[in-house]
C-alpha cells in the first residue's frame, strides 16, 4: 500500500513539474483588444487636452532661475543643517481671541523644556547667537528671493517616484526668515524686519510649485507660518505706507487654486507609467535553469508557484490592460472635478462638490502589486494630511490670503486718518477695489473694533460657521484639544487675525503655565519620592546578608597595568614604605567632623590624587545583588569626594537623603587603564546607623528658580510636626513654614516668596528642619536639603 501511494505521489509531482516545464517555456502573452481600447482612450484625452505621459511634463527652468535655487539651496539646505533652536510660537493665545505679541517679550518661550535646568525660556541673546551665523548668506538670499520667481529645477519623468528636497528648503528658510523678523523687531531694527518679512512674503507668492499634492500642501502651510509673521510685524506703526502697500500688492498677486487640476494630470502620467513598469516585471519569466532549480530542490511547492505564475499572466492578460484604461479615465475624472472646484467662489459652494472634501481613491477589480502599491501611498498620504483634503487646504489657504491683505490695508488707513474705519466699507476704494468677502461663505469678511484701539478681523473658517473670532489654540497652548478629526479645525473655532493681548493677559498666561508646570514636577515628585522609598526598603531588606559576607582575600591581589591595587591606590605619606592589603585601606574609618548626623565622613588611607586621576571611590549602602534590577541604585544616594590634609581621600555620606536605620556600608574602587580597560572590586561591610528623623527625596535637593521649591520627607512614624526655616548661605532668615503631617509624609512647597513679600532669586538657599514625633516623643533639628 505505501508503495503504491508513493508512486502515485511522485507520478503527480512528474505531471506537475512537466506542466511547470512547458509553462515556464511559454511566453505571456497580453491581450491585444484590451492594449487596442487603452491606445483609444490615449488618444480621446489627448485629443481632448489631457496629458497622458510624463514626457508632456518638463519642469526644467532657465538659468536665472536655477542661478536663484543654488543661492536658496546654499542658504537652508533639505537638511536640517542650520543652527537648531525650537520654531518660534507667533500665535501664543491668551485668550479667545488675542495673541502674545512675542517680540515684545523680555524672552522667547520654548516648546519643550531644555536641559540642563529644564527651561522652557530662551534669552534674546541666545536667540541672537543661534540666529545671526551666517548673516552674508541669508542677506544674499532675501535678495535672490525679492528678484523674480521661484522654481525648482527638477526631472519629471521620476513620476511617483520624484526626488524633492527643496520642499524642506523653502520651510527650513520660511522658518529662519521669520524668526530673524522677530528678531530685528525686538532689537528696532525695522529695516532688517521689513527686509526678511518680504523675503519671507515671496517664498508664497513668487513660488510656482511643481504639480505634486505634497508641494502645493508645504507651500500651505508656509503661508500659514508666513500668516503668523506678518502678523507679529504689524504690531508695530513703523511701517511706512509704501511698504505696506508693496506688501498687499504682494498677497494681492498670489494664487493658489489655479495650478491644482495639473495635480490629477502629473498623478495620471506618473500612475500610468508605474503600471507599465509592472507590466515588465509581470512579463519577465525567470531563468529556466532556475526555475527547474527550484523545483528540483523544493518538488511540492511546484502547484503554488503555478499558480501564482497562472494568476500573473492572468492579470497580464486582461487585468493590467483594464487597470491602465480605468486609471486614465479616472484621473481625467479627478482633473474634470477639481477644474470645476475651482471655478467656484466661495468654498461653501465648493464642498458641495463630488471628490472635494473627501477625494476618491482608485479600486481595481484585480488583485495587483500595483493596486498594494496605490493603497500604501493613499494610506501615507491621508497621515501626512491629517485627513484634511487638498482643496480644503486651498480654501483655508486663500481665507488667510484674504485676511492679511485686509489687515494691512486696515493698516494703511490707520496710518492715514489715525484710527481704524467703523467698518470695512471704508477701506474701499481708496485702499481696496471692494469690500472684502470671506472666501468660506461669501459674506464681507466679520470685523470689528476692540477696547485699546485694535481690531478683531476674522473668517468663519472650514465649518462655515460663525464661532465670533474664537481663535483656534496652537498645539503648544494650555487650552489646546487634539480635534477628533486630525487635522480638522477645533469645534467652535474660526480663522482669525487676533487682538494683541495686553500685559496683565500675559501675566495671566505665564502665571498658569508656571501653576500648571508646579502642578506637574509636585507628580513628579511624589512619584520619584516613592520609587526611592521602595528601592531604599530593598536596599534595607539586605542589611543582615550583605554584614555576614566574608571579604576574600584573594581579591586583595588583583593587579592593574601590572602591579597590585593596594601598592597603586595606597597612600605613600601615610604608609611610607609599609603594604597594606586592600582590605586594610578600604576598610571605612568614620571621622568626627560635628556635621552629624545630616553628614557622615569617612577617610580612606588611599591616595585622593591617585584615585582621582585613574578611577574614583562609590560608597555602597547595602549593595544589591550583581545583575538586580536596583543595582545601579546601590550606592549611597548623596556622597561628596574631599582630600584630607594628609592627601586621604574622604567620602562624605549625606544621609537625609537614606532611611535612618542599620547601613551596610562599603567602598566600590574603579579604576581605568590608558587603554579605556576598568578594573573593579568591593572592600569589606561595615555596620553603620544613621539617627536622622526623616528621608528626604533626592528631588528635594534642587527648585526650580520659575515654580519654587519642594520639599518632600518620609517620617519614621505617621504622625509628626515640622518647623522649617529657610535661610541664605549668610544666615540670614528667609521665610519660616509650620506644619504638620498624619500620613507620615512631609511634603512643602515654597513659591520663593520671602517672610517679607520678596522674592529669592540667589541660586542656592539653606534649610533647617525641626521635627517632633508626638506618639514616640522623639525630637531632632537637621540641616535640611
Amino acid at each position: 500500500m505505501k508503495t503504491r501511494l508513493a508512486s502515485l505521489c511522485w507520478k503527480i509531482t512528474a505531471i506537475l513539474v512537466a506542466c511547470g516545464v512547458i509553462y515556464a517555456l511559454l511566453p505571456s502573452r497580453p491581450n491585444t483588444t484590451a492594449q487596442q481600447a487603452v491606445a483609444r482612450t490615449r488618444l480621446a484625452l489627448r485629443q481632448q487636452g489631457f496629458k497622458t505621459d510624463l514626457a508632456d511634463f518638463d519642469f526644467s527652468i532657465s538659468p536665472e532661475l536655477q542661478a536663484r535655487e543654488v543661492i536658496l539651496k546654499a542658504t537652508a539646505p533639505d537638511r536640517n543643517s542650520l543652527p537648531f533652536t525650537d520654531p518660534l510660537n507667533l500665535m501664543e493665545t491668551a485668550g479667545n481671541n488675542s495673541v502674545i505679541v512675542v517680540w515684545k517679550q523680555d524672552s522667547l518661550k520654548r516648546q519643550s523644556p531644555s536641559w540642563p535646568d529644564n527651561s522652557d525660556k530662551l534669552a534674546w541673546d541666545e536667540f541672537r547667537q543661534i540666529i545671526n551665523q551666517n548673516q552674508s548668506q541669508i542677506d544674499a538670499a532675501c535678495a535672490a528671493i525679492r528678484s523674480g520667481p521661484i522654481q525648482f529645477n527638477l526631472d519629471a519623468s521620476g513620476g511617483n517616484h520624484i526626488l524633492l528636497p527643496h520642499l524642506a528648503v523653502m520651510k527650513n528658510l520660511t522658518l529662519l526668515l521669520n524668526d530673524r523678523t522677530m528678531l530685528a523687531l525686538h532689537d528696532g531694527n525695522l529695516d532688517i524686519a521689513w527686509t526678511n518679512l518680504m523675503a519671507a512674503t515671496r517664498l508664497v507668492t513668487a513660488w510656482k510649485p511643481e504639480p505634486a499634492e505634497v508641494s502645493q500642501r508645504v507651500r500651505f502651510n508656509d503661508t500659514k507660518l508666513v500668516f503668523d509673521a506678518i502678523w507679529q510685524g504689524l504690531q508695530t506703526n513703523g511701517w511706512t505706507d509704501e511698504q505696506l502697500t508693496r506688501l498687499q500688492r504682494e498677497w494681492e498677486s498670489a494664487d493658489f487654486f489655479t495650478n491644482l487640476p495639473e495635480i490629477a494630470a502629473f498623478k495620471r502620467a506618473s500612475d500610468v507609467k508605474e503600471s507599465d513598469y509592472e507590466q515588465q516585471g509581470l512579463r519577465s519569466h525567470p531563468p529556466f535553469d532556475e526555475f527547474l532549480h527550484q523545483v528540483l530542490r523544493y518538488p511540492f511547492s511546484i502547484w503554488s508557484n503555478l499558480h501564482y505564475r497562472w494568476r500573473q499572466d492572468a492579470y497580464l492578460r486582461h487585468g493590467r490592460s483594464d487597470d491602465e484604461n480605468a486609471l486614465l479615465l479616472f484621473y481625467r475624472d479627478r482633473e474634470l472635478e477639481l477644474r470645476t472646484a475651482i471655478q467656484t467662489p466661495t468654498w461653501a459652494q465648493m464642498r458641495r462638490l463630488p471628490g472635494v472634501t473627501n477625494a476618491p481613491s482608485f479600486r481595481s477589480k484585480y488583485p495587483s502589486r500595483m493596486q498594494m502599491m496605490m493603497n500604501t501611498r493613499e494610506i501615507s498620504r491621508a497621515i501626512q494630511s491629517r485627513g484634511a483634503s487638498l482643496l480644503g487646504r486651498a480654501a483655508e489657504t486663500e481665507a488667510r490670503r484674504r485676511l492679511i491683505i485686509t489687515a494691512i490695508a486696515l493698516e494703511r488707513y490707520r496710518g492715514k486718518n489715525g484710527s481704524y474705519p467703523q467698518t470695512l466699507a471704508e477701506l474701499a476704494p481708496e485702499f481696496l477695489k471692494t469690500v472684502p468677502l470671506d472666501f468660506m461663505d461669501g459674506q464681507p469678511l466679520r470685523y470689528r473694533l476692540t477696547d485699546g484701539g485694535h481690531f478683531m478681523l476674522y473668517s468663519v473658517g472650514l465649518d462655515c460657521v460663525d464661532n465670533g473670532g474664537k481663535i483656534q489654540p496652537h498645539t503648544g497652548d494650555q487650552d489646546f484639544v487634539r480635534p477628533l478629526r486630525p487635522g480638522m479645525p477645533l469645534p467652535e473655532s474660526d480663522l482669525v487675525w487676533p487682538v494683541p493681548a495686553t500685559v496683565a493677559d500675559v501675566q495671566a498666561v505665564r502665571q498658569q503655565e508656571a501653576r500648571a508646570k508646579e502642578l506637574k514636577n509636585e507628580r513628579q515628585l511624589e512619584d520619584e519620592s516613592e520609587n526611592e522609598w521602595n528601592r531604599s526598603s530593598l536596599r534595607q531588606a539586605r542589611v543582615d546578608k550583605i554584614l555576614a559576607t566574608k571579604w576574600s582575600p584573594d581579591a586583595g591581589r588583583v593587579s592593574y597595568q601590572g602591579r597590585l591595587v593596594s601598592d597603586v591606590i595606597r597612600n605613600e605619606n601615610v604608609f611610607g614604605t609599609n603594604r597594606p592589603s586592600l582590605a586594610e585601606l578600604l576598610t571605612p574609618k568614620q571621622v568626627i567632623t560635628g556635621n552629624e548626623p545630616e553628614d557622615l565622613t569617612f577617610e580612606f588611607p588611599v591616595s585622593y590624587d591617585a584615585v582621582t586621576n585613574m578611577g574614583f571611590l562609590l560608597l555602597l549602602d547595602a549593595d544589591l545583588d550583581p545583575g538586580s534590577l536596583f543595582a545601579p541604585d546601590s550606592g549611597a544616594k548623596m556622597q561628596d569626594r574631599n582630600r584630607a590634609p594628609n592627601g586621604d581621600c574622604l567620602l562624605v555620606w549625606h544621609t537625609i537623603f537614606d532611611p535612618p536605620r542599620q547601613h551596610a556600608l562599603q567602598v566600590e574602587w574603579t579604576l581605568t587603564d590608558t587603554n579605556g580597560g576598568e578594573y573593579w572590586g568591593k572592600g569589606p561591610a561595615m555596620p553603620v546607623v544613621t539617627s536622622n528623623l526623616c528621608q528626604f527625596s533626592l528631588a528635594s535637593a534642587h527648585f526650580d528658580p520659575e515654580t519654587g521649591a519642594t520639599f518632600q520627607a518620609r517620617l519614621p512614624e505617621q504622625n509628626g510636626r515640622y518647623v522649617i526655616e529657610l535661610n541664605t548661605t549668610n544666615g540670614a532668615l528667609l521665610k519660616t513654614i509650620t506644619g504638620s503631617t498624619s500620613n507620615g509624609v512631609i511634603k512643602v512647597h515654597w513659591d520663593l516668596i520671602d517672610d517679607h513679600g520678596q522674592r529669592f532669586t540667589n541660586d542656592f538657599f539653606n534649610s533647617v528642619f525641626h521635627i517632633t514625633l508626638p506618639d514616640s516623643g522623639r525630637t531632632q533639628t537637621l540641616k535640611g536639603p
